[in-house]
């Protein structure tokens, strides 16, 4: 009597319905616990660190790139990196064609079943869904976005040397792979942006490393945005790993960085065990300067919390930032979706949401930048209206 087979369809129907609701509470339920220590921050050191010592675990195998299941985001499929929030006008068509974004989500792997992560696992891919919803989207307007899956380090294994070395290889090989196949299959040869969060920043910056000091790929680089980690400068060269650091909106090929912290937290020069600290740069994201002024909340053209609902529409002069030794301070922000994910002071979950319309628009300058400077501009969509359809833009430059 109780069987599935005995039920009738409209039962059934509301059965699956309920279930799948049900499922759907528990996988927020889950990420709302999770999310507060999202990034790189504290969590029980039993649920993230693994039984046995990271020589004992064997990673699972590495990914095939040519598969669009190894691809967390590509533009020709229905991905959270292609969403817009309400209030804000998606991207122009031609900018975003001419462009492409390379972009590496943060930690969203919390478990102890290994040191780095399958890319399997439906827990993770939602959790991942959420991180590109806040830090990949930005930059949707300017560009088509391509975000790999890769073995990722476990949150615990960031504060230990010998899985937070050995557990990085095995990620970078993931992205490296990642990066060659988008430049030989997807790319064709446009300019493109880098952009990362927390773990995938640092592996942004060993792209940086071995890809960027000569060559033709720095002429293809609109710019490097590895948010959220230490980005290590040369104050004589201005420059941060062999690039120039980005000093004015609309400076091309540079590198970009900040972590933000609420002022006077004293986790803002916490370390990893054995990790050197350097003279880490901070760009401030609503200047795009890297001195030490304080630019008021009223230059912020819109925050968003972290989305784990779906994007929401984005609140202007929400809060202010100040660069300063290397670290961007902000204010305590109010409401409980701006500080459900703090800790100790640390915005870490909220480095580029904070920042969300400045970032976005940022990220269309510079392309636009790129292009003009190479002499492939496209035209902006005001005269594009104004000259009924037929874009036209004047190279002044």
């Amino acid at each position: 009597m109780g069987d599935k087979k005995s039920m009738p369809e409209h039962r059934l129907t509301e059965s699956k319905t309920f279930q799948n609701r049900m499922r759907g509470h528990f996988v927020l339920g889950l990420i709302l616990i999770l999310m507060p220590l999202y990034g790189c921050g504290t969590m029980s050191t039993w649920i993230t660190t693994p039984s046995k010592p990271f020589p004992e675990l064997k990673p699972p195998a590495p990914i095939d790139y040519s598969k669009e299941s190894s691809w967390a985001a590509l533009p020709k499929k229905n991905s959270f990196a292609a969403k817009t929030p309400p209030g804000l006008e998606p991207g122009q068509p031609e900018l975003i064609e001419a462009v492409d974004i390379f972009y590496l989500h943060p930690t969203s792997y919390f478990w102890r079943w290994h040191w780095n992560a399958p890319i399997t696992g439906w827990l993770t891919r939602r959790i991942t869904n959420v991180t590109i919803s806040g830090s990949a989207t930005p930059f949707n307007a300017a560009g088509k976005i391509y975000a790999p899956r890769y073995r990722q380090l476990t949150l615990s294994g960031f504060d230990i040397p010998e899985s937070r070395l050995g557990g990085l290889d095995v990620a970078y090989e993931d992205v490296r792979n990642a990066f060659l196949y988008f430049l030989a299959q997807y790319n064709e040869g446009k300019p493109f942006i880098l952009v990362g969060h927390s773990q995938g920043s640092r592996l942004i910056l060993r792209l940086l490393t071995e890809f960027f000091g000569e060559g033709d790929l720095p002429k293809k680089l609109i710019a490097a945005y590895p948010v959220g980690t230490w980005v290590n400068t040369d104050p004589e060269t201005r420059t941060a790993y062999g690039l120039p650091i980005c000093e004015k909106e609309e400076q091309t090929g540079c590198v970009i960085s900040w972590r933000a912290f609420a002022y006077g937290s004293e986790s803002a020069f916490y370390l990893p065990p054995k990790q050197k600290r350097g003279i880490d740069l901070c760009v401030n994201p609503l200047s795009w300067k890297t001195d030490s002024e304080l630019v008021p909340a009223s230059e912020n053209l819109g925050s968003i919390p972290i989305p784990m609902f779906g994007l929401p529409k984005p609140t202007p002069g929400l809060i202010g930032a100040q660069c300063e030794n290397g670290v961007l301070y902000v204010n305590e922000t109010k409401g409980w979706r701006y500080s459900m994910a703090e800790d100790k002071g640390s915005f870490h979950a909220y480095d580029v949401e904070l920042f969300y319309v400045n970032v976005r628009e940022n990220a269309v300058t510079r392309a636009r930048a790129w292009l003009r400077e190479n002499g492939s501009p496209v035209p902006d969509p005001a005269k594009v209206d104004a000259n009924n359809g037929k874009g036209h833009e004047h190279q002044t430059e």
